[in-house]
């Protein structure tokens, strides 16, 4: 015979084998039986009809308290529900205030800015028509000197007027509590 033919028939008889001797390769450890430890059935016939009342006393009971859960619930969802709306509408407020305010402070800013720029727009004007032609050297100093005086004067001015604007505070968004949660039905 060839080497594969007696691969193939050795292969066989052990496969044989298995099949046919399958209680020497079977589990055998010791297990108990599964007892179930759920209750006897009621051996008289009013025994089930106790037990059915008592069911339905159980889910009663049980269902009269998810009805007073949920009630309870649903007022705290209500209540929960008018907080949140009132804080968003005071924050909303707040914030409509917030940016009026903003917009007033920019158009302010821009007001002082502006006659901050006149201010020094005149002073270098005057600045550069005293030096025009062949000022002497006094003349020239004297004329930086007004222009200087002028620019100090409309900085402090401006810086003042800054000061005196009204300070701005974001409002702060509302805490929200959290959602009230729902009870588990039995």
């Amino acid at each position: 015979m060839r080497r594969a033919q007696r691969a193939g028939l050795a292969t066989l008889a052990i496969a044989a084998t298995l099949f046919t001797v399958p209680a020497s390769f079977a589990d055998t450890t010791n297990t108990a039986p599964v007892t179930s430890t759920a209750p006897a059935a009621p051996s008289t016939p009013g025994a089930n009809s106790v037990s059915a009342a008592a069911k339905a006393t159980y889910k009663a009971t049980y269902k009269a308290a998810y009805k007073a859960a949920m009630a309870k619930y649903r007022t705290a969802l209500q209540a929960w529900q008018a907080d949140r709306q009132q804080a968003i509408a005071t924050y909303t407020t707040a914030m409509d205030s917030y940016r009026a305010a903003l917009s007033t402070d920019q158009a302010s800013r821009l007001r002082i800015n502006t006659t901050f720029r006149s201010a020094l727009d005149a002073a270098r004007a005057a600045y550069q028509s005293a030096i025009a032609g062949t000022p002497t050297a006094a003349a020239k100093s004297a004329a930086l000197a007004a222009r200087q005086s002028a620019v100090t004067a409309a900085t402090t001015a401006r810086a003042a007027a800054i000061a005196a604007l009204p300070p701005l505070t974001k409002p702060v968004a509302p805490v929200i509590p959290p959602k009230p949660v729902a009870p588990t039905k039995p």
